[in-house]
């Protein structure tokens, strides 16, 4: 309870809680903070973590997310969770460890905690990717560690979404007019009794009115469709109260409305990267396409924002269908959401590459198809038949080298071994082209799992990049179970527990 519900430990000695246990069984007695804290709770977290290091040991790719946060005592903490495919194609995620981090957060102190990590729990050479937010201290401190590194594309959109709404310094105006009359609401309780009193008369939603914050662009969206839907309701207490000086004119509303419009993909977008459990990069390529459609379609509208919008994402994401671990996860998920269909080859030319150079490595040496080939020309260079030992003929002298066929035969079976490789990968591949896509609703994972024997090499390929996911919301979730962690009945809790606490909210 404690560990999945973060309740301070303290709640053992609550006199409302201690009485509620005895009310349910008067001869329980209750463990102590000590006990839990240096016993029940410290053992659990060496059974939890046995069984993670279990779970990766039998998995050859790892991916990484993590991010920085700082707590209510103002100390910063590095998180870090990882993702595999297992041997039955299921997506798993731990949290590895949640560290305080002291000093400057530069690429090289990042750097450090992240090998250490990787190397406590045996997975440096098994690290796929590692995604983080576009900082450039965490993006320097990836590729010092020599890992590949992926933007989040949550955070991507974030950036996109912000830089737009700047590039407008009127709708930028229309932002912060819109927040002065949600904050008017939420401070005078005569406004908001009202507009609940014009709710009911008008037969309008009751829903309250809604702020936005600076640290996530889709609650500006939020705050303008409740505004808009409310938009006669809100008038009407505005110009009662004597308030008509916040009242928007009805060009604003018409920018608030084609705003809206232009943002909802977008919307859409970073609510289901977010909202789902397990989000792979192969959605990254399709959703930036769809979105551009969409914002192609807004701008005809007459919506500068999606002009805009459409500008920011050519700008952030012009060379993602160039970006091999994102254009090759997108093909093996069979999603035909590339622009540029010419942008395919190159990543079935290079599938083809490494699918010949895995067969290679599992194929016999050519050194042992030279001696088989010796031992084969031996035999047929000094044929002994029955009919001529029978007619007394003297048989052949054994023949003391292989003959003049060695190096020939040698190149013949090393170019069919070349040939068969080439072929092999080249047959498998179209085989798999051929296939029809993928439902977009349906597990991709799942239609691994059940086509791996007849794609044996492409199979591999497939688990190897699928795993990559596409955010660092992983990570970012833990900040909230954090903050609900280091409250003020807790502000003094150590490093050590914090760390506990959380990987057993997370993996047990």
């Amino acid at each position: 309870m404690i560990v999945k519900d973060l309740q301070p430990l303290s709640i053992v000695e609550d006199v409302g809680f201690r009485n509620f246990v005895k009310t349910l069984e008067p001869r329980y007695k209750i463990p102590s903070r000590k006990t839990l804290m240096e016993g029940k709770l410290p053992a659990l977290y060496e059974e939890c973590s046995s069984k993670a290091r279990k779970a990766l040991s039998s998995v050859d790719n790892v991916v990484l997310t993590t991010d920085m946060w700082t707590s209510r005592a103002t100390e910063a903490y590095l998180t870090v969770s990882c993702h595999i495919i297992d041997e039955n194609w299921q997506m798993l995620a731990y949290v590895l460890e949640t560290c305080s981090v002291s000093g400057q957060h530069t690429a090289d102190n990042i750097c450090s905690q992240l090998t250490r990590i990787a190397e406590e729990w045996s997975i440096s050479e098994k690290i796929q990717a590692v995604v983080t937010d576009n900082g450039a201290n965490m993006v320097a401190a990836v590729r010092k560690a020599g890992w590949s590194h992926y933007p989040c594309f949550a955070h991507t959109l974030h950036l996109v979404v912000k830089d737009s709404l700047k590039a407008h310094p009127d709708i930028l105006e229309l932002q912060k007019r819109s927040s002065a009359i949600v904050t008017f609401f939420h401070h005078s309780t005569r406004a908001a009794d009202k507009l609940k009193e014009i709710q009911k008369q008008q037969t309008f939603p009751e829903h309250k009115l809604l702020q936005a914050v600076e640290t996530r662009w889709n609650s500006v969206f939020y705050m303008w469709e409740r505004l808009l839907e409310q938009k006669e309701a809100v008038t009407t207490v505005l110009c009662l109260l004597g308030k008509s000086s916040l009242c928007l004119n009805e060009e604003q509303w018409s920018v608030i409305s084609l705003s809206i419009d232009a943002l909802r993909p977008f919307e859409e977008a970073t609510r289901e990267v977010s909202t789902e459990k397990h989000v792979s990069v192969s959605k990254v390529i399709p959703l930036v396409s769809v979105l551009l459609k969409t914002a192609s379609a807004s701008e005809r509208q007459g919506s500068k924002l999606a002009a805009e919008l459409s500008a920011q994402c050519h700008h952030r994401f012009r060379s993602i269908e160039t970006f091999y671990g994102l254009a090759v996860s997108t093909y093996l998920d069979k999603n035909l959401g590339f622009r540029d269909s010419a942008n395919v080859e190159p990543v079935k030319a290079r599938l083809i590459t490494e699918m010949q150079s895995m067969s290679e490595t599992s194929a016999p040496s050519t050194s042992g198809l030279s001696s088989a080939t010796s031992s084969a020309t031996s035999s047929a260079s000094a044929p002994t038949t029955s009919s001529s030992l029978s007619a007394g003929a003297p048989a052949s002298p054994p023949a003391a080298k292989v003959g003049i066929w060695e190096h020939f035969d040698s190149q013949v079976l090393a170019s069919q071994l070349h040939w068969t490789t080439s072929t092999d990968a080249l047959i498998e591949l179209r085989r798999y082209s051929e296939e029809r896509p993928i439902p977009r609703n349906k597990d991709t994972l799942f239609w691994w799992k059940n086509n791996a024997q007849t794609f044996p090499s492409l199979s591999k390929l497939a688990k190897k990049n699928l795993g990559v996911v596409a955010t660092s919301v992983p990570a970012e979730r833990i900040f909230s179970k954090a903050g609900q962690l280091i409250s003020h009945r807790r502000s003094a809790i150590k490093a050590k527990n914090v760390n506990m606490i959380l990987f057993l909210n997370k993996n047990l």
